[in-house]
């Protein structure tokens, strides 16, 4: 037989008709990330590091100005 394949199938060596076994359909089922949410979240994060670096630095700040105001005394 000399047909020609319709969609979703192909010939076999024979020429005969063939289901389609490919795992086409696994591509279109993929999970939609939202990219906005990612960079807000990755934002968020950065924000929060950035307070915390800033936080520790006053900190150290405010200990360094504690203690040398006490050796002035």
């Amino acid at each position: 037989m000399n047909e020609e394949a319709k969609p979703g199938q192909y010939l076999d060596p024979e020429g005969n008709p063939q289901k389609e076994r490919r795992k086409g359909s696994r591509r279109k089922k993929r999970i939609i990330v939202n990219h906005h949410d990612r960079r807000t979240a990755g934002r968020r994060n950065s924000d929060q590091a950035f307070e915390e670096r800033e936080s520790r630095e006053a900190i150290a700040d405010a200990l360094e100005d504690l203690t040398s105001g006490s050796d002035e005394e």
